[in-house]
């Protein structure tokens, strides 16, 4: 019987370096595609051992509420942020809200001719397009399966927020993807969203 996370990270604070590895291993590619679609490829890989670093230097200080899958990602959106502002200050821009500002407006991913991508580029550009707590919103929901509680506690609103947050993200999903197709077709944004998490 496979081991839980609880169980594995309990493991890796008694000096468990194996534990702390197959905990890692376990989720190193939904912290991979957290990052992936906001950043280059030499920032993913540094965000995600930023993440991972910062998850083994807290680990004490996590107590089990909520998962430790919640948990990670409250560690990976706070990198992200840190990120984000670190850069903007270096390049001297003032630093976004990110419940309006998007990755493109921030400037983070390269321009591309929308007319010549092919369908999960789209999709990928949409989400892009939308505030960043609004993409980060989606993608845990569609990607990670996060609800509720969980979803509350990585975002950091209440959970009574959540459901107006989600719905607020599909709207702004649904305006984006509408600019950028040209063969006037709507997309379902759960379908698309979760598509493109399952290429990614």
């Amino acid at each position: 019987m496979q081991a839980t996370d609880r169980e594995l990270l309990d493991q890796w604070r008694d000096g468990d370096k194996e534990a702390g590895n197959a905990l890692f291993k376990r989720h190193f590619e939904s912290i991979r595609r957290f990052f992936r679609n906001k950043t280059d490829l030499k920032e993913t890989e540094d965000l995600i051992q930023r993440t991972f670093l910062a998850c083994a230097e807290s680990a004490h200080g996590y107590r089990g509420e909520g998962s430790f899958r919640a948990y990670l990602f409250v560690i990976a959106r706070r990198q992200l942020i840190d990120h984000i502002h670190r850069k903007t200050r270096d390049e001297g821009r003032a630093e976004p809200d990110l419940t309006v500002a998007s990755i493109a407006d921030i400037g983070f991913s390269p321009s591309a001719i929308v007319a010549k991508l092919q369908e999960h580029e789209i999709i990928a550009e949409a989400m892009r397009r939308i505030p960043v707590d609004f993409q980060i919103t989606l993608e845990l929901y569609y990607w990670e399966q996060l609800r509720g509680a969980e979803l509350a506690a990585v975002l950091g609103v209440a959970p009574a927020t959540v459901r107006t947050r989600l719905h607020r993200a599909r709207e702004a999903m649904r305006a984006a993807l509408a600019t950028l197709r040209t063969d006037g077709v709507e997309s379902d944004v759960e379908d698309s969203v979760s598509a493109l998490g399952a290429h990614l």
